[in-house]
């Protein structure tokens, strides 16, 4: 019997929410053959004996060190046999009634190579995890921007979170989010895996990106809901992050956008500029809770 769908969850100490997104796959409505990849990137809180008790059927790739996102899925695909791959994070909720109305539209849509769900938070709240590729303006734009924290509905942040189309239709976008992301394996064969050099983040744009530079569509399908639990590995160390995220954001720009050397530093330094105003923000953030839990 052929594969439809392999499931990777690449790890990292969020053992409790990953047991709850493996349960919530297991108890889902499945019509269709699929197998389940958790790659560990080393966690301090992964406990083997309790998935191979919990969840015999799951295939477990133990890391020595943290890799990465990309590299440790990658290694889930390249051991995988499903015909369609799903990247997903381990703090998402699996729809009850499955995920055969994505594949049925990938069945009858085949110039289709990218998938992504619809996502809400634990409280039904839409969150925007498709949007347009960004531009020089996305700094001051993104979810993360001082603009948008204080005027969520500017223009700006509207065109690059695609906020102003109607998100309950099926639309072909510019890239998904890879918190859960459907990926044809013909797709792969053509244009290649995730790019190894992105520690953490915007691999997923450089994907879609990469695939659509190729001939192939990436979908907005808002006929099945994921419910994700926002962060919560990233959420351990923010700063190391926000690091990681800046260094991706200008990797990308290196490897897509046409540059001389003067655009190059322009964007470095704005890239880094962005980075020390979100870190001093955090940093403002931790020692304002300290002081107040002193108050108390």
């Amino acid at each position: 019997m052929r594969m439809d769908l392999s499931i990777i969850i690449v790890h990292y100490n969020v053992f409790e929410y990953m047991r709850k997104c493996l349960s919530s796959i297991f108890s889902s409505k499945k019509n269709f053959s699929a197998e389940i990849f958790i790659i560990d990137n080393h966690s301090k809180n992964f406990c083997e004996e309790t998935m191979r008790r919990e969840f015999p059927e799951v295939k477990l790739i133990e890391n020595e060190k943290n890799m990465g996102f990309s590299f440790a899925a990658n290694q889930g695909i390249k051991e995988s046999k499903g015909r369609y791959i799903l990247l997903l994070n381990p703090d998402t909720i699996f729809p009850r009634e499955g995920i055969e109305k994505v594949i049925e539209y990938m069945d009858k849509n085949p110039e289709a190579g990218i998938c992504g769900c619809r996502m809400v938070d634990p409280k039904g709240k839409l969150l925007y995890s498709c949007r347009s590729f960004p531009s020089f303006m996305t700094s001051i734009s993104s979810s993360q921007s001082i603009l948008y924290r204080y005027f969520p509905s500017n223009p700006l942040s509207n065109r690059y979170l695609l906020k102003d189309f109607d998100h309950s239709q099926i639309k072909e976008v510019d890239w998904v989010s890879g918190s859960c992301l459907l990926v044809r394996r013909e797709m792969i064969d053509s244009i290649g895996f995730l790019d190894e050099d992105y520690f953490m983040y915007v691999e997923d744009v450089d994907f879609c990106l990469r695939a659509k530079k190729n001939g192939w569509k990436v979908v907005y399908f808002p006929l099945v809901t994921f419910i994700h639990y926002v962060g919560k590995s990233t959420s351990q160390d923010r700063l190391r992050m926000q690091l990681e995220h800046h260094k991706s954001m200008y990797y990308f720009y290196k490897r897509h956008y046409k540059t001389n050397l003067f655009l190059s530093l322009t964007v470095f330094l704005g890239i880094l500029f962005r980075l020390l105003l979100i870190s001093a923000g955090f940093l403002f953030y931790r020692k304002s809770s300290s002081a107040e839990a002193d108050r108390r």
